[in-house]
Order: structure tokens, then sequence, then C-alpha cells
């Protein structure tokens, strides 16, 4: 079962289109727990469906869709046939993709370790405090694979390729926490001159 976020990962859709498709009751979700919080959860054949809603919005109306994806969610075959089977749907590619994805997303949920008492209990990628989402962020902001793995030596390619992907499945939540040191007087505090310093 899979949670919205990571359906929008795998499908490559907006969070908001996923939502809008359980919402619409264009795809089928339960309710769940996941990591302690109720939410709503998607099986494989609507994965499937969400991959299909990607080239199938704007081309069928919504009640149609529902029946395409009514049909795609008992479909053991390749090929799906609703309307009397007026409308013949290929679900070889998004099968495909979906695979890929989710290839993916188990190789990224593999790379990374949560521990209390590893940076706070954030996710960091196994066997380094490398915080996964600082990784994820820095990227967005423009930074390249070989800055990267200049200040984090530890990194592979691979771990950068999959940062951003596991950002986007498992956002952090909740407000920044409060770093232990933040208002306290620091530990030892050592004044030197600038002209000492600089004839170091």
């Amino acid at each position: 079962m899979f949670t919205p976020t990571e359906a929008a990962v795998v499908t490559r859709l907006p969070l908001k289109a996923v939502y809008n498709a359980i919402d619409r009751k264009t795809v089928p979700a339960t309710t769940g727990s996941r990591a302690g919080h109720a939410t709503r959860l998607l099986d494989l054949g609507a994965l499937v469906s969400l991959a299909l809603e990607r080239r199938l919005a704007d081309r069928l109306v919504p009640e149609l869709r529902r029946e395409v994806f009514t049909a795609v969610a008992n479909a053991r075959r390749n090929v799906v046939s609703v309307e009397g089977g007026l409308l013949k749907i290929d679900l070889r590619e998004p099968r495909r993709e979906l695979a890929v994805s989710l290839r993916e997303l188990r190789r990224a949920r593999g790379l990374v370790a949560t521990d209390p008492e590893v940076m706070g209990g954030d996710p960091v990628f196994r066997g380094t405090r490398i915080p996964v989402h600082v990784v994820a962020s820095l990227q967005e902001q423009g930074a390249t694979e070989a800055e990267l793995l200049a200040g984090y030596p530890r990194l592979t390619p691979d771990m950068i390729r999959l940062a951003p992907i596991y950002a986007a499945a498992y956002p952090l939540r909740g407000r920044p926490r409060a770093q232990p040191w933040r208002g306290k007087p620091p530990a030892h505090a050592n004044r030197r001159s600038l002209a000492a310093i600089a004839g170091a």
C-alpha cells in the first residue's frame, strides 16, 4: 500500500492531482496508518490508474475515467476494454514506467536510515551522518553532483540521484527542531588578535 505522497512521486503526478482523484473517487483508497499518522492508502491497481490519469485527464470525462480505472483495477491482461469494447487501453507502457519508478523508490528507501541517536532522527544516508533532505535541498538550489561529492566525500552518485526522490516521497513533517545549543552561552571562548590570526 502507498501513501498519496509516494503515489505522486512514482506516478509523476502533482500531489494535488492525487488527492483530487481520491476525493472524487476516481481511484479507490483505503484509510490506514503509516508512521503513526492516519492516512489514505492506495494499492498497486490505483497506482496504475493514476499513471493513466496523466494521459487521460484531458481526453476523457471523469465518469468514463472512473469506468476505465475500475476495469484497470481488475485487469490481468495488458489491454483493457470499456464501453462495450469501443475503447481499448494498452497498459503495458504505464505498467513499465510504474515498475521503474517503484524500483527507484525502493532503492532510495534502502539507502536511507533513521536513528534517534544520529542527526536527531532525521533520515540520513546509511552509514553516514549526511541528511537526505539537505542533499535534495542543495540540488534544488542548483548544486551539481561534483560540488556535492566535493562537499560530502562519502556520498555516491547513486545517493545524489535518489535523494530528491526520497525527499519528495517522505517530506519532513512539522517545524525544524530547535538545536540544543540555541540560546546557551558558548562552552568555551578564545580571543585572538587579527594580527595573530593573519600571521598564523
